[in-house]
């Protein structure tokens, strides 16, 4: 074996090994608790279910919860009847719901690494060298637990990751064809299939996660902007004709992908006026803008994970400008500025989304998920840079510091069993409990956010666990220590 394909199989085993270790730490953890409503479903759900687009909500008038969510309630709900069923034919039961909330997670894992290390490396080829080094430094930002609650990617609930990660990641692979038409200058011609696939992730991404339609605007925002920018440099001035003979230079598939997306995400904003979320809990948007500086210091105060991504990227950026600031160290360091400028503008318009009582400034991990993947994703570019670039001496300093990054990430993202295990033996009670009311003898939350003093608050849960096959029949439980 040479010197490159054995680099190259060291670098594919410590992704195995990274990834199989992350799949274990999402199967071991607790199940929430909004899965059941989110299947059986509740009447909340079935509204949503049975207004997909708003039609009903915008001839009435009437309001609901979540109504310019239709397709992460739909999606949520079919992948969790079907796929724990269809796993039954290789484990058990019990098993196979835990196996199925791992399986999502660690497929959109995968995907946020694939994706970004793909677009870095310039290449699409999944082995190549460039991608796998890319992986490597990718891997140990996306956490199950550690840094998780600042700098989470996977929700820690499966329910919410069909809310929030998996519909950036399904933004990601929608964009990456115009990033490489932008950023690569490799134009794609655009076919009758790929447009039949566009028009419908057009109507399925602004109506599935919260953040999707705003996302989705600033980005369309500024991809306009660097298009007029780059014309008015060309021109040396500023003026109507020269931006209109702008918009003329933007390649067509830009339109393409951009117009009909946009017109969906500024329907949502429309429908999502008619949530009915937390509504008797709100509070003024002007009290919300004076939280979010708040959100903002937690969510770089409260843990290692954020405030050491920065100091490495503030690093990078020293030594591209100081060493390396060349045409290439100049894209890199202009990539900065714009996701500088998008999480800006992201901020100022978050507290414009709403208020949550559980998420009281505003800005929290799973908000801030779009500036993490950013982040994520220029520190690799720019680390991928100074690695082919540094001089011997340098480069050996350089990866100490890399090294020592990596050992405090990793260790901080360490297997958690305990609530998995006191669920876990909860639910094996509940099934061989002959009685149809269950007394469980366990102080943890099971299938819930916090124990139950009273058997009706688990009416959902045990249709669920009786459709999985958990139980033989329905079977309501509350558990003891709830009720001091």
């Amino acid at each position: 074996m040479n010197k490159q394909k054995l680099v190259i199989s060291l670098l594919v085993l410590f992704l195995l090994g990274d990834l199989t270790y992350s799949f274990l730490q999402y199967y071991y953890i607790p199940l929430d608790g909004d899965i059941s409503a989110g299947v059986v479903p509740s009447a909340h759900v079935q509204q949503v279910l049975d207004d997909p687009f708003g039609f009903h909500l915008l001839s009435t008038g009437e309001k609901h919860v979540n109504p310019n969510r239709f397709f992460a309630h739909y999606f949520f709900r079919e992948y969790m009847l079907k796929i724990p069923l269809l796993l039954q034919n290789f484990t058990d039961p019990m098993s196979s719901v835990y196996l199925s909330c791992a399986i999502i997670k660690i497929l959109i894992h995968f995907l946020v690494i694939i994706i970004l290390s793909t677009l870095i490396s310039g290449t699409k080829k999944i082995f190549d060298k460039k991608v796998l080094i890319c992986a490597v430094l990718i891997v140990p930002f996306i956490q199950a637990n550690g840094y998780w609650s600042h700098l989470g990617i996977n929700d820690r609930t499966t329910t919410y990751t069909f809310f929030y990660a998996l519909p950036v990641v399904l933004i990601m692979l929608f964009l990456m064809p115009l990033y490489r038409t932008i950023y690569q200058n490799e134009v794609s011609k655009i076919g009758m299939l790929n447009s039949v696939f566009i028009l419908a992730f057009s109507v399925i991404l602004p109506l599935s996660g919260p953040l999707n339609p705003g996302i989705i605007l600033i980005v369309s925002g500024l991809i306009g902007i660097h298009y007029l920018i780059q014309v008015c440099g060309e021109k040396s001035s500023f003026s109507v004709k020269n931006m209109f003979s702008g918009f003329k230079k933007i390649p067509y598939p830009v339109f393409i992908f951009l117009i009909p997306i946009c017109l969906v995400s500024l329907y949502s904003l429309v429908l999502g006026r008619f949530d009915l979320n937390y509504s008797s809990e709100t509070i003024p948007v002007l009290e919300r803008y004076m939280r979010l500086p708040l959100g903002i210091y937690y969510q770089i105060s409260q843990s290692l994970g954020v405030p050491l991504l920065l100091i490495i990227i503030g690093i990078n950026v020293y030594l591209i400008k100081k060493r390396f600031y060349s045409v290439e160290g100049q894209r890199i360091i202009n990539a900065l500025k714009w996701i500088g400028i998008f999480t800006g503008v992201y901020l100022i318009l978050l507290p414009l989304g709403g208020y949550r009582p559980y998420r009281p400034n505003i800005l929290r991990y799973d908000t801030f998920l779009p500036v993490a993947i950013a982040l994520i994703y220029f520190y690799a570019m720019s680390t991928t840079f100074l690695l082919s670039n540094l001089k011997l001496q340098k480069l050996k300093i350089y990866l100490v510091g890399l090294f020592a990054l990596f050992a405090i990430y990793m260790n901080a993202d360490r297997l958690e069993i305990d609530q998995y295990q006191c669920e876990r033996q909860a639910l094996e009670y509940l099934a061989n409990s002959p009685d149809s009311i269950t007394v469980l003898p366990f102080n943890c939350n099971v299938m819930a956010w916090e124990t139950f003093p009273v058997p009706q608050r688990s009416e959902y849960n045990a249709i669920m666990l009786k459709y999985w096959g958990i139980t033989k029949e329905k079977k309501l439980y509350f558990q003891s220590s709830a009720q001091k």
